[in-house]
């Protein structure tokens, strides 16, 4: 009888936990991949005609190109033009990643409890079988030449990333990172064959145990665990999955926060002298940037005051929202009002002047707060939102489960 029960339990753990958790981490880890692409592609310098100039067939480095889709050559190159000049592309074994249309702005859609943002989606080249000339297009990775004419493709490990989106390019970045993850990633590619599987083979060995009078006990343990993964949509814990989704939905974007917030410092080195006022630096295109730290001018909502100087923000630029519990705000913020702006500028006489950057994939940004401090505490925030979650549905089996086996009991005599 003990090694019924621990078949049955290692059939369950095998195929309801084993096999959906190793996909949920390969799933995270591939997201992760996706997302750490595009921003070490942020950083790449813009594909340009001198770059691409040379006669000699040579590997250029590594650089990135916007554009719209002008022809696509035999079955996997395709023909990218900017207006100015032109890059292939060679999509032989290259995954692609689709950025539909936000319904709201892309800080709306990357970052708080709440907001609703379309799933990026990717998907093998081979099986897109046609795009429309003019699609916009955005692929970073390995630049050769080949009779003076740019072609990207794949180099050894470095793989070729490819985006094709309905966004403007400003929202690139922001929407591959805020919602380039899994919305649950227990529920993948493994998970429904893996339980599906499970269930049938401790149904089967529950109706082949009944024959057996004296392990009736065992064989309704089997039948229980069979009917197991329906029993979370049951009354009386039902209740209980749907408070397991909403946390692990909030979970999901305080980890969208972590990394939204933390975007723009991928341009700043950690300072080693701790210097908390402006930091310039250039952008890949050598465009000057700027990190401003300072205070929310009260009279003025369109001014900071940094080093005792008043600075005007720029219009336009996206104000970042933070939500965290009240516990985890206060710890975040230094001060209620202090402020972190990212943008562009220039130099006007003693002062300087904030400007929208000429590059899409910089962020023009005001962080309500140190941006360090936020990321962190939206890490503790999304641990602490999966932890209940957990808790929520191990709750919702607990409750439930031994009732599916209360009900089988008086049923199958």
């Amino acid at each position: 009888m003990t090694w019924y029960l621990i078949l049955i339990a290692g059939i369950a753990i095998l195929f309801y936990a084993a096999f959906p958790a190793m996909g949920a981490f390969l799933v995270r880890s591939q997201w992760r991949m996706f997302r750490n692409r595009v921003t070490a592609a942020s950083r790449y310098p813009t594909a340009s005609p001198t770059t691409t100039g040379r006669e000699r067939s040579a590997s250029v480095g590594y650089f990135r190109f916007f554009g719209s889709l002008e022809a696509i050559q035999g079955d996997d190159r395709i023909w990218i033009s900017n207006g100015r000049f032109s890059v292939a592309a060679d999509l032989r074994g290259v995954r692609v990643y689709l950025i539909p249309e936000a319904g709201g702005s892309a800080e709306e859609a990357a970052a708080g409890p709440g907001a609703e943002n379309a799933e990026l989606r990717s998907m093998p080249w081979s099986r897109i079988f046609s795009l429309p000339e003019g699609t916009p297009v955005f692929v970073a990775g390995s630049l050769f030449t080949e009779e003076g004419r740019g072609v990207f493709r794949d180099h050894g490990r470095d793989r070729l990333l490819v985006v094709i989106h309905d966004c403007p390019r400003e929202s690139i970045v922001l929407r591959a990172i805020g919602s380039g993850r899994q919305r649950n990633e227990f529920m993948n590619s493994f998970t429904l064959p893996s339980v599906t599987i499970g269930a049938l083979l401790l149904v089967l060995l529950a109706f082949s145990l009944l024959a057996m009078p004296d392990l009736r006990v065992i064989a309704l343990v089997a039948l229980t665990a069979g009917l197991a993964p329906i029993s979370p949509f049951l009354p009386p814990g039902f209740p209980l999955y749907f408070a397991y989704r909403s946390y692990w939905k909030k979970a999901r974007l305080m980890r969208a926060q972590r990394d939204v917030i933390r975007l723009p410092l991928r341009y700043f080195p950690p300072s080693a002298d701790g210097h908390r006022g402006r930091r310039a630096t250039l952008l890949p295109d050598m465009e000057p940037y700027l990190m401003v730290r300072g205070m929310m001018d009260a009279a003025h909502a369109e001014v900071i005051i940094s080093e005792g100087v008043p600075i005007t923000l720029p219009s336009g630029i996206r104000r970042l929202e933070v939500y965290l519990p009240p516990r985890r705000r206060s710890q975040a913020a230094s001060s209620p009002q202090e402020c972190v702006a990212f943008a562009a500028y220039r130099e006007v006489g003693d002062g300087i002047e904030l400007l929208k950057p000429e590059d899409p994939m910089a962020e023009q940004v005001l962080v309500p707060g140190d941006p360090e401090s936020i990321s962190r505490a939206s890490e503790r925030t999304a641990r602490w939102y999966e932890a209940v979650s957990a808790l929520l549905i191990t709750l919702n089996i607990a409750v439930n489960v031994p009732i599916v086996f209360l009900l089988l009991s008086l049923l199958i005599r």
